[in-house]
């Protein structure tokens, strides 16, 4: 019997638990630091949302040197004792001349009464200059119970190091362990959690540390000026990554800073830097939108994050 989340058909897969490969990953890049970032701008607006199912919707662009190269969005909804989120990201500008990429993810579960998220399932898919990747997961009690990868991890050659088979259990994807991170933030609490996070190719570790208040600066397409909790993130790889780590796309460590941007809502991450094998890369938020609250570039109106979205390919 199949299930649909988020436009996809999620089936009940018979797949042996806890069985893992020595797995090929793409690299967790600009995509996964401008990501994780916005996917925690999205859910520090999950409190405002807890009453009605009107998305909060928020755009983000990612700039090197000043040039945009990628762009991002994310949908949250929640409803009752339910939440659901979508996220997305493409190649735009110069990085287009190069290749086009997307990434597409969404989540679906259950909040506890005290607001803890629970997953039931998650999918990811990519597509770019390696080709599409895709995989699923379903979760009981402790973490995830089955899950796919396609194509299977480790078919293209590459040399990955082994994900514990151990370190799997009691694992949450990376939007419901960012929703709960939200859910700390709203109550007050400083910026300082261990997220554990298994995607179905990578297992990895987040650990955010409080940085205290600063005063930021708009730049390229950023819009707020003003004081903004300094918040650390540090990326801690544990199984599924290339052995030469020459290949890593980005280092371990990033910055955001969170804001509040609209009236009455939680604040969100207004600008996200770290380092790419390029340079320094910076996420700005370009667009925050909760019902008829709007602040941004309306150009850059969010789009649903449950398909990647068509583009032209310039070549």
């Amino acid at each position: 019997m199949a299930r649909s989340v988020a436009g996809w058909s999620v089936p009940n897969w018979s797949v042996p638990n806890w069985s893992v490969p020595n797995w090929s990953v793409p690299n967790w890049g600009a995509t996964g630091w401008a990501g994780a970032g916005l996917l925690l701008a999205g859910f520090a607006g999950t409190p405002a949302l807890a009453s009605d199912a009107v998305p909060f919707d928020l755009a983000y662009d990612l700039s090197l040197g000043g040039l945009t190269v990628m762009s991002f969005e994310l949908e949250v909804r929640t409803t009752g004792d339910r939440y659901a989120m979508d996220f997305s990201g493409r190649t735009r500008g110069m990085m287009s001349l190069f290749g086009h990429g997307s990434v597409a993810s969404s989540s679906e579960g259950r909040l506890r009464p005290d607001g803890t998220p629970v997953p039931e399932v998650f999918i990811s898919h990519s597509d770019g200059n390696e080709g599409e990747r895709q995989s699923h997961i379903q979760y009981g009690s402790n973490g995830p119970t089955n899950w796919v990868a396609e194509p299977m991890p480790g078919s293209d050659g590459d040399e990955v190091t082994p994900v514990p088979p151990a370190s799997i259990p009691g694992t949450r994807d990376i939007l419901t362990a960012l929703l709960d991170f939200a859910a700390a933030l709203g109550r007050n609490e400083a910026c300082t959690r261990d997220m554990h996070i298994f995607d179905g190719r990578r297992r990895f570790d987040l650990r955010t540390s409080d940085r205290g208040m600063e005063v930021v600066t708009p730049e390229g397409v950023g819009f707020y000026a003003g004081p903004a909790h300094h918040c650390h993130l540090d990326l801690d790889r544990i199984g599924g990554y290339p052995t030469d780590t020459s290949r890593y796309m980005s280092g371990n460590e990033a910055e955001f800073w969170l804001a509040p941007v609209l009236p009455g809502e939680p604040p969100v991450p207004v600008e996200i830097v770290f380092k790419g094998r390029l340079g320094m890369m910076h996420a700005r938020l370009a667009l925050a939108r909760h019902g008829a609250d709007l602040r941004g570039t309306p150009e850059t109106a969010p789009q649903s994050a449950a398909v990647p979205q068509p583009h032209d390919d310039p070549r």
